[in-house]
């Protein structure tokens, strides 16, 4: 493998309320293990004029990803190319209050017969209003009207001119000289979710994350024989996603919550023994749901807490941590419990894959005589796997693991440990009932 990357970044200013910014980078590799090269090249650049209370700005972004077949010195399939530009005006001063209108333009290139043709137009007019006025309430409104054309070299697809609407609000109080700190996001829109492949890519020992093992022994690294590695030396191989040019109409809507309480931010010196124990405590909650669905013709649809019918839902993101923290700056003594429900979907060209992961984990840690210590790290976990295509990788273990570790530090440089720990995990009956 050969490769040279070559990076510009360039910008300039005067204070006449002009600027100028330009940041690109070129990339070529060659392989020959799998007879592969590729020419990437990105760049992002600005252009911006204050005219007394007014900023005019341009700016775009293009990117061109050619991968070629050496041998046959042919296009693959996955090349593509894009180009977006913007102009916009806003208000200069975004102290207070902000308002910017902007157009938008996109093009995108793929793969037909060996060139690359242009595939998709989008143009985006919309205004985005900013709120700072309000003390510690942010806010800010985006909506953008989006027409997309297509060209004639889009064949082979379920792709359509389409006129969507993207709205979005952000939203990030602030109470009680921040006590109470919060964060609030809510997107939704019509757009084009494009299927994606993979394949892993061999690397030097180590620096990979996968591992193959020939199950029926025909010498062929198939997709359903790569594992986890285990140890360092085995893991040659890292999981490589490309974006094809088969694409699917979706709706989505993501939502995004953050909640954080903190009594320390208003007791500053507690002199009641309540105080003192309230000042101990802080709290974290973090959620998120990003789905992509196909319009079902039912109003629930912007909803982001529906339970979607699984043949509807394509695509999905989901999570939810809780976090309750003890003496989090105690040198002596800490605890912490955290709470983890994850569910995740990606639309490949073979199918859905969904994964699921659910954990609790408690960890506290207590120093003694000074320079002894004792860490405790326990997780109850249940994982799981399933694949329309890959049937045999499908899974769901519970997992019990514990670390115990005791250490020893008489300074700030030397440090030694020794920990004992322990894993038991279980695939479920109806996944195939194996032990570990």
């Amino acid at each position: 493998y050969n490769g040279a990357r070559h990076n510009v970044n360039a910008g300039y200013g005067n204070t006449r309320g002009f600027k100028f910014t330009y940041n690109g980078s070129l990339l070529n590799t060659a392989d020959n293990y799998i007879g592969q090269s590729t020419r990437f090249y990105r760049h992002k650049s600005l252009v911006s004029q204050k005219v007394r209370r007014l900023l005019f700005s341009y700016s775009d972004d293009f990117e061109n990803n050619r991968f070629r077949y050496i041998l046959s010195d042919s296009l693959a399939p996955r090349s593509y190319q894009f180009w977006e530009w913007e102009g916009s005006v806003a208000t200069a001063d975004s102290a207070k209050n902000n308002v910017k209108l902007f157009y938008r333009e996109r093009r995108d290139k793929h793969a037909y017969d060996n060139v690359l043709k242009d595939s998709t137009f989008a143009t985006n007019i919309g205004i985005k209003s900013s709120i700072y006025a309000i003390k510690n309430n942010p806010i800010t409104l985006v909506i953008t009207y989006r027409k997309l054309n297509l060209t004639r070299n889009v064949r082979d697809t379920l792709l359509k001119p389409d006129n969507t609407l993207l709205n979005r609000i952000e939203y990030n109080p602030r109470y009680f000289k921040g006590l109470i700190t919060a964060g609030f996001f809510y997107e939704t829109g019509y757009g084009l979710e494009n299927k994606k492949e993979f394949y892993y890519l061999e690397v030097a020992p180590g620096l990979g994350q996968f591992a193959w093992k020939d199950y029926n022994s025909n010498g062929i690294k198939e997709l359903n024989e790569f594992e986890v590695a285990l140890y360092s030396d085995q893991a040659r191989y890292i999981r490589v996603y490309t974006p094809t040019n088969q694409y699917v109409k979706v709706l989505q809507n993501q939502l995004s919550i953050s909640f954080s309480i903190r009594p320390s931010a208003i007791i500053k010196s507690p002199k009641t023994k309540a105080a003192r124990f309230a000042n101990r405590w802080s709290l974290q909650t973090a959620l998120r749901f990003d789905n992509k669905v196909s319009d079902y013709g039912r109003n629930d649809i912007y909803n982001p807490f529906t339970a979607f019918p699984a043949d509807y839902l394509l695509t999905s993101n989901n999570n939810v941590r809780q976090s309750v923290f003890f003496n989090q700056g105690s040198p002596l003594f800490g605890a912490d419990y955290t709470y983890i429900n994850t569910r995740s979907r990606q639309l490949l060209t073979n199918g859905i894959e969904a994964r699921a992961l659910e954990s609790s984990e408690v960890k506290w840690r207590v120093t003694f005589l000074k320079n002894w210590a004792i860490n405790s790290d326990n997780i109850y976990s249940l994982k799981g796997n399933s694949s329309q295509f890959f049937t045999t990788r499908n899974y769901n273990i519970r997992a019990l693991e514990s670390e115990q570790k005791l250490v020893y530090q008489p300074g700030t440089v030397f440090r030694i440990s020794a920990a004992y720990k322990y894993s038991q995990k279980l695939n479920l009956v109806e996944s195939g009932g194996q032990r570990a």
